[in-house]
């Protein structure tokens, strides 16, 4: 979404250009015979039809008598009176309408509160995937699956059979103090995300926003984009200085204009369309609470708990991308795969002692 963002902003500072650089409106005036039949004339078409057919014929040569800068004067005249706002103001507003866009979509890695938040889950999976406690506990999943051991219903024996030094290598003492210290900080982290959804609110905050936005934008730009034309048509109550109160004007920039505002509405409507999935994926299913179940049924460890709030919904987020991610989490939540690693690093450090005494 944020190169549709950048796409935008580059039509609008390119239209922007434009219309700085090369935008003007060039009149030449009408006899006053023809005034009495241009004033009632209201539909821009009938205009541009009445001036195709009948203009030419009055003032074909015929001398106009009017210098430079009445040109000039009338041409700035009408630029201001006869031309649509939209055709003069369109780049500023889709430049602005494109920052509002790439700001809202951006709010929340920019929020202190919730980018520290967002940091420290990221920071967190990273090290829950550089841990080799996650991999001996990954690795004990899949020896038991391709084994098909039977569930027991005694704790001790399950207790057994996870530390069975057969399923996986043993740990040394950095990897196992490494191990310890990340289970402490998750716990500390689940226990500091889940008494808040601030997280939650924003994201869905951001999200309305941005859809409001859209259909804002879409609705108003396809009302206006008939009013960009090539001929206008200005009626100026200056006939005592110039001998003529009506003038035909062209708009030199019109044609650029138009294919540019079809390429902004093209772009805003793809970006529409692919914000339609976030708010389908915020209704669709409860993001405050999250159930390790197949993780449960996979690892055997039963003690998963669920978590709810803020920790709930980056767990959502994670399995949007992946879900082995909530599962490298979800080992360092089970208080019975902490007691595993306890026990090892105890069974280790008594194999040493026995070792140094019989030495």
């Amino acid at each position: 979404m944020d190169y549709l963002v950048l796409a935008m902003l580059l039509v609008s500072l390119l239209s922007g250009t434009l219309l700085i650089s090369v935008d003007q409106v060039t009149c030449l005036p009408l006899n006053n015979k023809l005034n009495d039949t241009t004033e009632a004339m209201v539909n821009l078409g009938a205009i541009d039809h009445a001036s195709n057919d009948k203009l030419p014929t009055t003032n074909r040569g015929r001398s106009i008598n009017l210098d430079y800068q009445q040109y000039l004067y009338i041409s700035h005249i009408c630029y201001q009176k006869a031309l649509p706002w939209f055709s003069k103001y369109f780049p500023y507003l889709a430049l602005v309408n494109s920052l509002l866009l790439m700001a809202t979509s951006n709010f929340w890695f920019r929020y202190p509160k919730t980018s520290s938040k967002i940091e420290h889950f990221l920071s967190v999976l990273r090290k829950c995937f550089e841990s080799p406690w996650t991999t001996k506990a990954l690795s004990e999943m899949a020896c038991q699956n391709f084994l098909c051991l039977p569930q027991t219903n005694n704790n001790g024996s399950r207790h057994k059979q996870l530390i069975s030094p057969s399923s996986s290598p043993i740990l040394d003492r950095k990897d196992r103090e490494q191990g310890r210290a990340l289970f402490e900080k998750i716990c500390r982290f689940r226990a500091h995300t889940e008494g808040a959804n601030l997280i939650y609110r924003v994201y869905m905050g951001q999200t309305i926003i941005k859809v409001a936005k859209v259909l804002t934008v879409l609705g108003y730009t396809s009302k206006c984009v008939g009013s960009i034309s090539f001929k206008h048509v200005c009626w100026l109550d200056i006939e005592d200085f110039t001998g003529y109160s009506t003038f035909l004007c062209t708009h030199s920039s019109a044609f650029v204009l138009q294919k540019l505002m079809g390429t902004y509405l093209f772009l805003v409507f793809l970006y529409g369309i692919v914000g339609a999935y976030p708010v389908l994926w915020l209704i669709r299913q409860p993001l405050q609470r999250y159930s390790f179940k197949q993780v449960q049924v996979e690892s055997r460890c039963h003690d998963i708990p669920d978590v709810y709030n803020d920790f709930a919904f980056l767990l959502h987020l994670a399995d949007q991308c992946d879900q082995l991610y909530s599962w490298r989490l979800a080992l360092f939540l089970s208080a019975m795969r902490e007691n595993c690693l306890l026990d090892v690093s105890l069974d280790h450090e008594l194999g040493t002692k026995k070792l140094q005494q019989q030495a």
